[in-house]
């Protein structure tokens, strides 16, 4: 036993004076550290960061400015083109049948100054029988027409009251359009337009409470509202010029110039006297570049009634476009002789007499 011991410790004391200083003992081991574990995690973490940097690379970029589409010049168009007034836009005269020698001429002759197209405007109240100081309210026995079934009786029946006796309804009509009058002579302008508007519920075809009524509604700016009373007043009664000339004067004041010229045309032998209306239709047809038509129709206006130069001026347009330049340069003249109270319609006539001479 003492010969094994000293043998282990013999081999123990060679091995310690064999081994390096920096080596562990025998019974303790060095492990290697893995790093194989933790590079899933690095990995993932350099993707995300690609991905962001991508993202914000791709964000930058679509919120870059834009080089702009349109030129300086076509900006400059743009305002030019709002800044030009709606009476410089060219008239509709492609739609018109016309031969092109007509066109070229109507083309060569400039436009009018807006003065002397000033009846062209929609006036805001129109003729209305309304008195300055109201009647009474009729009693049973009404100024409005009633048809004739025999002899009347100028006594009423002593078994029948007046109280009793039964209204019409262009009677009732009546009461209710005296009773708007007198609201809007006292300045009740609400109230008078909801009478005469109970007056055409009760009895549409009283034509007095349909015109004041169309008078409030223009005068309030509610044109749709007017143009339709006016287009039912006309399908009760046709002939009706002044309901035509005024619904032709809201189309143009839509710049409707076609239904306004269906208008006046469908009502045009009922306004055949009539110089205004003439007047009117005229001015209609001229803007629709039907000269030919417009200058019968002014020519009518002036045959009637004593015409402003306005009226002697568009006659001339209409004349010089349709190539009657000699007829022209009479109805120029003619508007100088009628005195012209605005020199912008004054200077047109003179222009065009001598371009015509």
């Amino acid at each position: 036993m003492s010969l094994v011991n000293r043998m282990l410790r013999d081999l123990d004391r060679r091995q310690a004076t064999d081994a390096p200083a920096d080596m562990p003992p025998g019974q303790v081991r060095a492990v290697p550290r893995s790093l194989a574990r933790h590079e899933w995690f690095w990995r993932t973490v350099a993707a995300l960061l690609l991905v962001s940097v991508a993202w914000v690379l791709w964000v930058t970029y679509q919120l870059r400015p834009r080089p702009a589409v349109a030129t300086p010049l076509a900006f400059a168009a743009a305002d030019e083109a709002k800044r030009r007034p709606l009476e410089s836009a060219p008239e509709p005269v492609a739609k018109m049948p016309a031969q092109p020698e007509a066109l070229q001429q109507a083309a060569a002759v400039p436009p009018p100054p807006a003065a002397a197209l000033e009846f062209m405007k929609l006036a805001q109240l129109i003729e209305t029988p309304i008195p300055e100081h109201p009647a009474p309210a009729p009693k049973a026995e009404s100024s409005a027409p009633r048809p004739a079934t025999g002899p009347v009786s100028l006594t009423p029946p002593t078994s029948l009251s007046k109280r009793n006796r039964p209204r019409t309804a262009d009677a009732e009509a009546e009461s209710l359009f005296r009773e708007g009058v007198g609201m809007l002579n006292q300045g009740r302008v609400t109230e008078a337009q909801q009478d005469f508007a109970a007056a055409l519920k009760r009895y549409p075809a009283h034509e007095p409470a349909r015109q004041a009524l169309v008078s409030i509604l223009i005068d309030r700016s509610q044109l749709d509202e007017a143009r339709r009373l006016l287009e039912e007043g006309l399908a009760l009664n046709p002939a009706q010029a002044q309901f035509a000339a005024v619904l032709a004067r809201i189309h143009v004041e839509q710049r409707n110039y076609t239904a306004a010229a269906d208008v006046l045309n469908a009502s045009r032998e009922a306004g055949r006297e009539d110089a205004d209306y003439q007047v009117l239709l005229g001015a209609v047809l001229q803007r629709l570049g039907r000269h030919a038509d417009a200058a019968e129709a002014l020519r009518n206006a002036v045959e009637l009634k004593k015409q402003p130069a306005a009226t002697w001026v568009a006659l001339g347009v209409s004349l010089e476009a349709s190539g009657k330049k000699p007829q022209a340069v009479e109805a120029y003249r003619r508007s100088l002789a009628a005195l012209p109270s605005n020199q912008d319609t004054r200077s047109y006539a003179e222009m065009r007499i001598r371009a015509l001479r």
